[in-house]
């Protein structure tokens, strides 16, 4: 199997930049082991223009102690904006995913399976995905997701695969750091969208994540 899962608890910042180079996002984030052995992530963010709707709004992932999801929030816009995701069924075989803006609240209720990820404008949600994934340079996942829209979180059903590279070599604000390697391609509507690549730790912490389109996330500063 890949590395251990959260060595030791984390937290960071990341700071985004879009294409043009701007920030547009400060993200202080942590990911914690409980005592139950379950996971806790959490991020807050600052989103500024040229961020479409600039705001600030925390998200929460919980994982149990086999990685499954429990929990799944985001609060944004000061109370005016926020999205869950619940799994539920006895056999954990449902899911309702509800996405609000102010009074306007939408529901999709859709067939759950313990392979689905999750993914929003974060690097944490890459983590997450690697952590669950645990592949070997050369190894590759494809896999069903629903992707949160940045600004609205109305969820899209895609189909992503993962695909681990050779350990690298990597810049980094940190000086230069040998990490691992992955690219993600994504196909939408039938569609292949261009390849993302990011670069990560032995925790699976991103240190940089470069989107097709140019948006880029780093980590600025860290715990360990």
């Amino acid at each position: 199997m890949g590395h251990p899962v959260l060595s030791t608890n984390r937290k960071g910042i990341y700071q985004t930049f879009a294409p043009s180079g701007d920030v547009i996002a400060d993200e202080r984030w942590q990911a914690i082991r409980m005592p139950d052995a379950s996971i806790r992530v959490d991020n807050e963010t600052v989103r500024v223009a040229p961020f479409d709707e600039p705001r600030s709004d925390a998200m929460t992932i919980v994982l149990d102690p086999q990685l499954r999801l429990i929990e799944f929030t985001i609060h944004g816009l000061f109370g005016k904006r926020e999205s869950r995701i619940c799994v539920s069924g006895e056999h954990r075989d449902q899911a309702t995913i509800c996405w609000r803006h102010q009074a306007e609240i939408h529901e999709k209720r859709i067939a759950w399976r313990e392979d689905i990820e999750i993914g929003w404008t974060t690097p944490l949600c890459v983590m997450v995905t690697v952590w669950r994934s645990r592949l070997q340079p050369g190894q590759s996942r494809a896999f069903d997701a629903f992707l949160l829209d940045a600004i609205t979180f109305k969820p899209t059903a895609v189909r992503q695969i993962y695909r681990r590279r050779p350990d690298e070599s990597h810049s980094t604000r940190f000086g230069e750091m040998m990490l691992q390697h992955y690219e993600i391609a994504t196909q939408a509507n039938g569609q292949a969208h261009a390849t993302a690549q990011f670069w990560c730790d032995d925790d699976g912490v991103l240190y940089d994540f470069i989107a097709a389109d140019g948006l880029r996330f780093q980590l600025t500063a860290k715990n360990v």
